[in-house]
């Protein structure tokens, strides 16, 4: 059983979550930063997600049973595979670093050149180029703010001790809603933008980009905060136990 300190209290980060998650928005509805800007940024996030959960697989104490449903090379892992360290981070790293790269080129083609119109393709190229490295000051606060939000993640992943109870099978899972999120986007948001650009706002040039970027940041803060609340549930559940332990 873990061994908890009451006096540990986590940091609260449900304010970082809806901030990190507002202020590119922002910067979309009443600033000069692109949709594909904010794609761009929600990669990245992803890469330092990825980044963090590599860092917690080498605090990982708890041992678990391979899953019969997660194969690599269509092998199952075996137990002493499905609990090393320097195997489940190795293969996650190689997948995630294969994935991230497949949906950064997806963002590159398909967000920012082929959604593009003839009549701004030039225009919106200097925009695409500028994103990649960062030119507009909007897109490097709400970078550094992805940076806090998912630090204080980890810091809190090391003092409430969620280590002891928590799987390398558990962290190293490849896929995860934050992909889903990319599809669907895509999908409804084409036909979002087609509707406020005809319909509710026709006058306005960044009805598409509006009405793109709202949707995204909605489905992304309702799964943010979502997991943000099974993991403090699953925390309190813990530290609830060891309470009753400690008064028996």
């Amino acid at each position: 059983m873990p061994v908890f300190d009451p006096t540990e209290k986590p940091i609260p980060a449900l304010p970082f979550i809806l901030l990190s998650n507002l202020f590119p928005l922002t910067g979309v509805l009443f600033y000069n930063m692109s949709f594909f800007a904010l794609f761009y940024l929600f990669w990245w996030e992803t890469v330092l997600i990825s980044f963090y959960q590599w860092l917690k697989m080498n605090k990982a104490e708890r041992r678990d049973e391979p899953d019969p449903n997660f194969r690599i090379n269509g092998y199952t892992l075996t137990h002493e595979q499905v609990n090393s360290k320097k195997y489940m981070r190795r293969m996650y790293a190689i997948t995630r670093i294969a994935m991230l790269l497949f949906y950064l080129l997806f963002i590159v083609v398909f967000v920012g050149i082929y959604t593009t119109s003839e009549s701004v393709f030039q225009e919106e190229m200097i925009s695409v180029g500028g994103a990649l490295v960062f030119a507009d000051h909007w897109m490097r606060i709400s970078f550094i703010l992805f940076i806090i939000v998912h630090g204080v993640d980890y810091v809190n992943y090391i003092i409430t001790k969620q280590y002891q109870e928590t799987s390398l099978r558990q962290l190293g899972m490849p896929f995860d809603g934050r992909i889903i999120i990319i599809h669907v986007v895509i999908v409804l948001g084409t036909f979002l933008s087609i509707y406020f650009s005809e319909k509710l706002m026709p006058g306005n040039p960044k009805a598409g980009n509006i009405a793109f970027a709202s949707l995204f940041v909605l489905l992304k803060t309702i799964v943010d905060v979502i997991a943000y609340r099974k993991l403090q549930r699953r925390s309190e559940t813990m530290i609830s136990v060891y309470n009753r332990m400690q008064k028996k």
